[in-house]
């Protein structure tokens, strides 16, 4: 086989690979749109506060349990790598649940949502990523459908600048998470993320006390934010981002709101011609992530890339070389 051929074969299975992972983290938003309404029936048992500690904490200790050895084999750059995901993930999370305190949770939902626009620059400015125009092109129609399904109007207030520092974090942590995502440390970052998260969110929920499910279904639906919705797909998300850019998986992540407009259909709510029309412009900035998001050119290794063989150098004798002397 040729080097042409085995580079093309290369790229094909990083494209197949790339567009798996695109597919396992859209499951995963569905999951976490789900989750929207788990946590609509756990709020009245759970104070916020501890609903994030709670599933975090023990999902990060289950995932230790499991393996108890992944964190150390982290090592000190991917160590320092997970404190930051923790460190931003619960930030973004504390910051929006407080902020939705002072905004309606429609103008928060158009707020977070602008992280789709900042991860490409947070990426760009902290790690000089390049950022293809099908993948702008992607994030611009994105940012479009969740203003469409969103929008109403922003008036700037404390609540407005805390859900924007929301979505900063949010992008920081995406951005992050595609940068140190590797194959061979998936388990262990994703383990140091949860947990810590987890741990930043209970020093905040402490002071007031942390509360716990009355009922059965209570722990029903803890159980599956736990398991399901935090354990499984942060350990996706972190999966999938080793195999996708930071803007492309933005842009993935946008469709959070359309999986939580569709599911609320089950509670008997109705979709409006904007959420419909918004849903498509997010379908449309997929299809533009999927055609764009391609992996960078040498030097840059691409995760999936299959080593090159090591064969042994041959030096073959030349046609026309004497043989031995004889005596």
């Amino acid at each position: 086989m040729t080097t042409t051929q085995q580079t093309d074969v290369r790229s094909g299975r990083a494209g197949s690979g790339r567009r798996i992972a695109i597919v396992a983290l859209t499951c995963a938003t569905a999951v976490w749109g789900w989750s929207y309404l788990a946590t609509a029936w756990l709020l009245p048992e759970m104070k916020t506060p501890s609903l994030v500690a709670v599933r975090f904490l023990l999902a990060g200790l289950i995932m230790v349990a499991v393996r108890p050895r992944a964190l150390g084999s982290l090592g000190r750059r991917h160590t320092l790598a997970g404190l930051g995901l923790a460190l931003f993930l619960a930030s973004g999370t504390l910051l929006q649940v407080e902020g939705q305190h002072f905004i309606p949770a429609s103008q928060s939902g158009f707020l977070v949502s602008l992280f789709v626009v900042l991860t490409p620059l947070v990426s760009r400015i902290l790690f000089r990523t390049k950022v293809t125009k099908g993948v702008w092109a992607g994030v611009v129609a994105a940012t479009a459908g969740l203003a469409v399904i969103s929008f109403n109007g922003v008036a700037l207030s404390l609540g407005s600048w805390l859900t924007l520092a929301a979505a900063l974090s949010y992008s920081v942590q995406v951005a992050l998470l595609s940068e140190y995502s590797t194959p061979d440390k998936v388990y262990g970052l994703a383990t140091l993320q949860i947990l810590g998260t987890g741990v930043i969110a209970a020093c905040w929920a402490v002071p007031a006390g942390i509360d716990l499910p009355d009922t059965a279904a209570g722990w029903g639906w803890l159980s599956y934010s736990t398991l399901l919705a935090t354990l499984g797909m942060y350990g996706v998300q972190t999966w999938a981002q080793s195999r996708v850019s930071a803007a492309g998986a933005a842009v993935v992540l946008a469709c959070e709101p359309l999986f939580v407009a569709v599911f609320s259909l089950l509670t008997g709510a109705s979709l409006a011609g904007r959420t419909i029309t918004g849903g498509m412009l997010v379908l449309v900035a997929m299809y533009l992530v999927v055609a764009a998001d391609r992996p960078a050119p040498p030097p840059f290794a691409d995760p999936l890339a299959l080593p090159e063989p090591r064969t042994a150098l041959r030096h073959e004798e030349p046609q026309d070389a004497p043989g031995p002397r004889q005596p």
